[in-house]
């Protein structure tokens, strides 16, 4: 473990290393968020204050901004449009849902403008659901409760429902494109670390030891798996909680697949230094492959305008994979549905790791 504990200590001494490792991503990901279209604004005054209407108030700060408002102001800030959308519930709302009875509920809208129309899809769609729940459970209020957590944690909305209704899916999947092309830039620095100690004859007095060439390996690429863990826990709390971008309920299948994922940009980075004579040269053999990776992978912009074979090409790339399974998460599966991506994620990963310890004499010459 040595190895592996002084490895952590040079990167979290060095404050370059640290900035490029956990701040860089989110600075690069604010490209993300360029040239896409604002979030509905919504106000909504809750005046039955139940357990179900805090349920639908959370589903609705998930796809649009809310912003606080007076109901004596209504009119005013949809005039002046600070509101988009403005959703009133009155009391009894709950009981007239779970009774399958219409009402309790009133919207306001600028007529001019079709910014809302996804909302007001969403929440005729949502009340439908509950109406329907409470009519299996017989309108009996805790049996309707427990159904419905149920269809609210898992989202059984259909597929062409979600994407109608989820304005900030699209803004999600640029930020998150952005995110790994920052992990695979960030990953240089593994081949860097791995050529700065062969260059500084670091890696000849280490092998001096008693110990072997794969056990420096493991501990090194280990101690750059733990720092990637870092950097995406660090990230993703920050989308989720600081951003607020829009992940559903798949928060969760997101981070593990982008843990899944740092096996690759780490394994990439070994293999970056292993077929590099050079610091320079593993620079700009990196910026080079990542560049086409990342555009072919559909990082940058999605593919859906490019030809078939443009498609199939960068199926040669472990980014689209990542990115498919992304935005099948983002559309309601889950993780357990991403048996194909995660598959090759790996294979890609093995792959690049072989090209980096394949050539592990060139390391120690």
């Amino acid at each position: 473990m040595t190895i592996f504990l002084n490895t952590l200590k040079r990167i979290f001494r060095n404050k370059i290393q640290l900035f490029f490792i956990l701040l860089f991503p989110l600075a690069f990901m604010s490209l993300g968020f360029l040239g896409q279209e604002p979030t509905v604004k919504i106000a909504i005054i809750d005046q039955d204050r139940t357990e179900l209407t805090s349920m639908l108030i959370k589903n609705l700060q998930q796809r649009a901004d809310r912003i606080p408002i007076n109901e004596e102001k209504i009119n005013e800030k949809l005039k002046s449009l600070t509101v988009d959308y403005v959703l009133k519930i009155d009391k009894g709302f709950t009981e007239k849902v779970i009774a399958g009875i219409n009402g309790g509920i009133t919207s306001y809208t600028v007529k001019e403008s079709n910014a809302s129309q996804p909302i007001s899809t969403y929440i005729e769609q949502w009340i439908r659901h509950a109406k329907a729940i409470g009519s299996g459970a017989k309108h009996d209020k805790q049996t309707f409760y427990s159904e419905f957590k149920q269809y609210d944690e898992h989202g059984t909305l259909g597929l062409k429902n979600k994407l109608l209704v989820n304005p900030g899916v699209k803004r999600t999947k640029a930020a998150l494109g952005y995110l790994i092309i920052s992990m695979l830039y960030t990953s240089l620095i593994v081949g860097l670390h791995l050529m700065l100690n062969k260059n500084n004859h670091t890696l000849s007095r280490t092998l001096a030891a008693p110990i072997k060439i794969r056990n420096y390996m493991i501990q090194t690429v280990g101690s750059f798996l733990f720092i990637s863990f870092i950097q995406i826990t660090f990230v993703i709390f920050m989308l989720k909680n600081v951003y607020q971008l829009y992940m559903g309920h798949s928060v969760w299948s997101i981070y593990l697949l982008l843990l899944l994922f740092t096996f690759v940009s780490v394994s990439f980075g070994v293999a970056i230094s292993s077929v590099s004579k050079n610091i320079v040269q593993a620079c700009m053999i990196g910026i080079c492959l990542i560049s086409p990776m990342a555009m072919l992978g559909g990082a940058y912009f999605p593919l859906d305008w490019a030809p078939d074979m443009i498609k199939i090409i960068g199926q040669f790339s472990p980014v689209s994979w990542v990115i498919e399974g992304i935005n099948k998460l983002l559309e309601g599966q889950t993780i357990a549905d991403l048996g194909k991506e995660i598959m090759i994620i790996c294979l890609f990963a093995v792959i690049f790791f072989l090209i980096g310890t394949l050539k592990k004499s060139n390391i120690s010459n």
